[in-house]
């Protein structure tokens, strides 16, 4: 054996020696797992009851983390992170299990499925962030409450079901308890003074979610599938679906940033900094009133960083 070789192997094994150092013994492995394992377990018993609430992106998850304080480390599950934080009230803290899923429908459904099964016993989970205006009436900035949803893209017509249903499941999603619409309409009243000054408008109704955008192209036929269809975006039916096999209750809460198929009179766009906020607000003010089960005041909330 050559010394050139000789010397390139005891190169490699260096190499080695450092990306699998030998002074890592099983015990150490199992004492990581372990107090990864306790982690966890922290979290599914603090934070068992907690409201959930999913994001797609980084810019629609920093108001919330403007807003509340950190209870525990974020972490990270496939592309979905998680940040158990507090929404600290008066007298009162809330827990909150925030998730940024990324978006579409598969990032969203596998990310909220993992948070349920964090918070085993929570109250509920609210999809907040943006949404693009499908309904004639709605301008960018409104809000968009969701009372039920359908996906835009499913069509099994052919075998006899709704347009928008998946088949064998429901025609559409969006049961919660009687609480949460007892939240819902304390929240906007709080916020009725906000909204006026600011010139929005609030809408509750139907929702689509689809793995594709809706844009003047097809926005027509669109409209005339969902003709009640308030909005669309990429993650809230799936969502909901998931809320519904696990008897979870669910809203979204969007702002719109986007008209999908605006009158030649309309602004058709608001800056994600705009609206982020926007829908963190209601959101923050929603989860509040569930969790304290009181009419509060208009929350005092820094949602920039």
């Amino acid at each position: 054996m050559s010394e050139q070789h000789h010397s390139g192997e005891q190169g490699h094994s260096e190499e080695a020696a450092q990306m699998f150092p030998t002074d890592f013994t099983p015990a150490d492995i199992f004492n990581e797992m372990y107090a990864d394992l306790e982690n966890l377990n922290d979290l599914m018993m603090s934070f068992s009851n907690a409201i959930v609430i999913q994001v797609a992106m980084d810019e629609e998850l920093a108001p919330f983390l403007a807003a509340t304080e950190q209870a525990q480390p974020s972490f990270t599950e496939g592309v979905a992170k998680f940040y158990p934080r507090y929404l600290m009230l008066e007298e009162d803290q809330v827990p909150l299990l925030l998730v940024r899923s990324k978006i579409g429908l598969v990032n969203a459904a596998s990310a909220v499925t993992e948070a349920i099964n964090y918070a085993t016993n929570c109250l509920g989970v609210i999809s907040a962030g943006t949404a693009g205006g499908l309904a004639q009436h709605i301008n960018v900035g409104d809000i968009v409450l969701g009372s039920n949803y359908l996906y835009t893209d499913a069509d099994a017509t052919i075998f006899g079901y709704e347009r928008g249903q998946i088949p064998g499941m429901p025609v559409s999603y969006g049961d919660r308890d009687s609480e949460w619409e007892e939240a819902i309409e304390a929240a906007l009243s709080a916020l009725k003074s906000a909204q006026e000054e600011g010139s929005w408008a609030v809408h509750q109704g139907r929702m689509l979610a689809g793995n594709s955008f809706v844009t003047e192209h097809n926005v027509k036929d669109t409209r005339e599938a969902f003709d009640t269809a308030l909005s669309t975006d990429m993650e809230t039916t799936a969502i909901a679906q998931i809320c519904g096999n696990y008897d979870v209750s669910f809203m979204a809460v969007r702002c719109i940033s986007d008209l999908c198929g605006p009158a030649a009179d309309q602004e058709f766009h608001l800056s994600v900094d705009v609206v982020a906020p926007r829908s963190a607000r209601y959101a923050l003010q929603i989860a509040a009133e569930l969790w304290t089960q009181q009419e509060l005041p208009a929350l005092e909330l820094n949602l920039e960083d």
